[in-house]
C-alpha cells in the first residue's frame, strides 16, 4: 500500500471462499462496482502489504475521496500453471526484440 487503504478511497475487496468456486455465480451484480454480498475490505496504513491467493476474487472499490489510493502489485505463478494474461500477445514486437534471453525466460515469452 503506497497510500492508506480505507473504505472511502477504494480499498481492495475480497470475496471470501470465492477461490473454491468453479465458475461465475448466477447472482453476480450487473454493476461490477457495486458491493458484493459478504465482501471484505483490506484496509490498512501506507506501507502495509496484502498477501493472498490469486484465485480469490478481488478488486478495488470506488474511490470516493479527494486523494489517490495507489499500490504496487506483484504476483507469483508457477511456470507450469496457466496465467490470466498472455504476455507475449500483449508485448510490442520492439519490446520483445530488445529484452534479454533471461527476461524472455522469466516472462515465458
Amino acid at each position: 500500500m503506497v497510500d492508506d487503504f480505507r473504505e472511502d478511497n477504494g480499498a481492495t475487496r475480497f470475496v471470501p471462499f470465492s477461490h473454491r468456486c468453479s465458475g461465475v455465480p448466477n447472482d453476480l451484480p450487473e454493476d461490477l462496482k457495486a458491493d458484493y454480498p459478504g465482501q471484505v475490505l483490506a484496509c490498512g496504513p501506507a506501507g502495509s502489504m496484502i498477501v493472498f491467493n490469486g484465485s480469490v476474487w478481488d478488486g478495488h472499490t470506488v474511490n470516493r475521496s479527494d486523494g489517490p489510493r495507489r499500490s504496487i502489485q506483484g504476483a507469483y505463478i508457477r511456470r507450469c500453471a496457466p496465467t490470466g494474461a498472455d504476455l507475449a500477445a500483449r508485448m510490442l514486437p520492439e519490446t520483445l526484440g530488445r529484452i534479454s534471453p533471461l527476461a524472455k525466460y522469466l516472462l515465458s515469452v
